[in-house]
């Protein structure tokens, strides 16, 4: 367990550095270790194994349309392409890491002042059971991220594009649809309308513990994500994931100006329909997870925005963001009791 600790003391110099030094340019070493660090992970971490299986089963370029592999077409594609060149499986993982993690990197560089700061918080919150985990919602969620300019531009040709390819890689991509019709659609907040929305996830979360109700409409291959004991464990309203996303959206709402920023604006919005997302999905852990899982992703924006501008102390701010990223960190990785899926830390060199 010490080389995640390790890891995350690392980042948090990188991004002390970054800070005092005001070089941007550290961001490449941030994201190059948490590429490598993910990269070179072998049978630790979430889906190693079921991925492992999907390499070995991809037998030809049949294999990406046919169905005959639980997983969608992009990621199948990459798998073939791979296998064509004669790579093992841990190749191929390094190279959707660098990939990922690539694409993350590129987005803040360009948009944010501190990539390593946020990146910081991405490994906090994000980054064991996504990166090192379950990699195929985890690309998509990030590809999403370049879809936002077009929502602020109203080019939904454009918009539409980037989730197209964003579901080549997971099918939950589409709801993000939801995230541009409420941005364009109902661009201002209020108290009126942030009710009259609770009380829709409300309805649709009590119906969702409900499946007799509408199973009928569920495809067979998705029907075990509405009644399997693995998939409606969730806690609904009582679980802490949703109320530490409330508290972070309502402390950015009242501490700070985030909703009349121009650049931030849009993050605040699509992140707080993550919350009413897990709200709608009731007990269905599963699937109310991985359809917030695009607009939980804005809570790298959200909530440094929230722990930077709390006060007028520039220095007592940072100090904020160091402590509540720690918490973070801690509740995700030990308290969650995750850290059963990524100890022993084993690399292909071990």
């Amino acid at each position: 367990m010490i080389v995640y600790f390790s890891l995350y003391a690392v980042l948090v110099l990188l991004a002390l550095l970054e800070i005092l030094l005001r070089k941007k340019n550290i961001s490449y070493l941030t994201a190059t270790l948490l590429a490598t660090f993910a990269g070179f992970r072998f049978y630790t971490g979430y889906d190693f194994t079921s991925y492992g299986e999907f390499y070995k089963q991809m037998s030809g370029i049949k294999d990406v349309f046919n169905g005959s592999i639980d997983a969608e077409k992009g990621y199948l594609f990459l798998t073939y392409l791979f296998k064509t060149m004669g790579l093992n499986y841990p190749t191929f993982v390094l190279f959707f890491a660098f990939l990922s993690i690539g694409l993350l990197f590129f987005y803040l560089y360009q948009n944010v002042s501190y990539p390593s700061l946020i990146l910081l918080y991405y490994f906090a919150r994000f980054y064991l059971p996504r990166d090192m985990g379950q990699v195929r919602g985890s690309i998509a969620s990030i590809i999403l991220l370049f879809a936002i300019p077009y929502i602020e531009k109203k080019d939904f040709p454009k918009f539409f594009l980037i989730v197209l390819v964003a579901s080549f890689f997971h099918i939950s991509s589409f709801i993000f649809i939801l995230g541009y019709l409420f941005v364009v659609y109902l661009p201002e907040f209020s108290r009126k309308k942030s009710l009259l929305l609770l009380g829709i996830a409300l309805v649709i979360g009590y119906i969702a513990k409900t499946p007799k109700l509408y199973l009928w409409a569920i495809p067979g291959r998705y029907a075990a994500y509405f009644t399997g004991p693995g998939y409606v464990g969730g806690a609904w309203l009582m679980n802490p994931i949703l109320w530490m996303q409330l508290l972070i959206f309502f402390g950015a709402l009242y501490l700070t100006t985030i909703k009349d920023d121009v650049h931030y604006r849009t993050y605040f919005s699509l992140y707080l329909l993550s919350s009413f997302i897990l709200i709608a999905g009731g007990n269905l852990a599963t699937i109310g997870g991985r359809l917030s899982a695009p607009f939980t992703t804005q809570e790298i924006f959200v909530a440094p925005y929230l722990l930077l501008n709390s006060t007028r102390n520039k220095l007592l701010n940072v100090l904020f963001f160091f402590g509540f990223t720690a918490i973070i960190f801690l509740l995700i990785f030990i308290f969650s009791g995750i850290y059963v899926d990524f100890i022993p830390y084993q690399t292909i060199f071990s």
